[in-house]
């Protein structure tokens, strides 16, 4: 197994069923090919708890639509995320210096690609709400609260110009829910099911996409899951056992329909890999 896999497995926390949150990004495997992702994985000693499964959601970059900006706030109040979407909290420094728009999406060089922008702290300074009216101007959809005050008293002139000019686009929503904003905005959900009983948690790698469902209740689930991923053949990658196994699917125009049992109290992991040479599978 390669180093950098090793590192990997070592420097991550251990995960719990009920957190769909990781601090450890591997970043020498974002440009791991699918052939590498699969040896990396079977290659895991079985000795390691939950070795597979830190492999794995270490890998290539996180996948979230909502960006959460807390500015200075130690605890914010936290919007309701609507099911089947994810976030990340995005610092100062990658507001002011990384965070740029592009096709109506929210990039950074390090990887973050989202659709909204949440302002959860209402005092900001200058910097900040010069970068905030930059990106409203060049069609970033935003949410969150309004700015009320300005942390730099002698450029408050400055502050109100740019509170008034960006909350005049009509891309700019203060005081509307996210699952509002994200349905006027047409963004699908990441994974859509008839239960949101479950976990998700979604990686991104240029030859695959990474899914770990988990299943916190005491039920059996048998259930149907449509990800927002089409073209690409879906496995199910044991990380009990190193196993991976082909699973019913049938992809749709916006996203590919998976069928799939889970246990009571457990997790599995989804992997959507090489191009599938068939719309629609199913497996006995």
């Amino acid at each position: 197994m390669k180093k950098v896999a090793i590192i990997a497995i070592f420097a991550a926390c251990m995960i719990s069923c009920n957190s769909n949150r990781y601090a450890y990004v591997d970043v020498a495997s974002s440009e791991r090919t699918a052939e590498e992702l699969e040896n990396g994985f079977r290659n895991v000693p079985d000795s390691i708890k939950d070795g597979r499964t830190i492999f794995l959601m270490s890998q290539g970059i996180p996948v979230a639509d909502i960006l959460l900006y807390k500015g200075r706030l130690n605890n914010p109040t936290l919007p309701a995320v609507p099911y089947g979407y994810d976030y990340e909290f995005i610092t100062e420094d990658q507001l002011i210096n990384d965070l740029e728009v592009g096709y109506g999406r929210l990039y950074t060089k390090s990887g973050i690609n989202a659709r909204v922008l949440v302002i959860l702290d209402k005092d900001v300074t200058v910097s900040e709400m010069t970068k905030i009216a930059r990106l409203a101007q060049n069609g970033a959809l935003i949410g969150g609260v309004r700015p009320t005050r300005c942390l730099d008293s002698a450029d408050s002139l400055v502050f109100k110009r740019n509170v008034e000019k960006v909350w005049q686009n009509g891309n700019v929503m203060s005081g509307k829910t996210l699952e509002s904003i994200l349905r006027a905005a047409r963004v699908p959900q990441d994974e859509k099911t008839s239960t949101d009983s479950l976990i998700f948690s979604h990686r991104h790698l240029p030859d695959a996409e990474i899914y770990r469902i988990c299943n916190p209740t005491s039920r059996n689930e048998r259930i149907r899951v449509k990800f927002r991923v089409t073209g690409r053949r879906p496995m199910l990658w044991n990380p009990d056992t190193g196993e991976i196994e082909p699973l019913s699917y049938n992809i749709k125009k916006k996203g590919t329909r998976v069928r799939f049992n889970i246990v009571p109290n457990d997790d599995i992991i989804i992997v959507f890999g090489p191009y599938a040479d068939k719309k629609k599978m199913k497996i006995k």
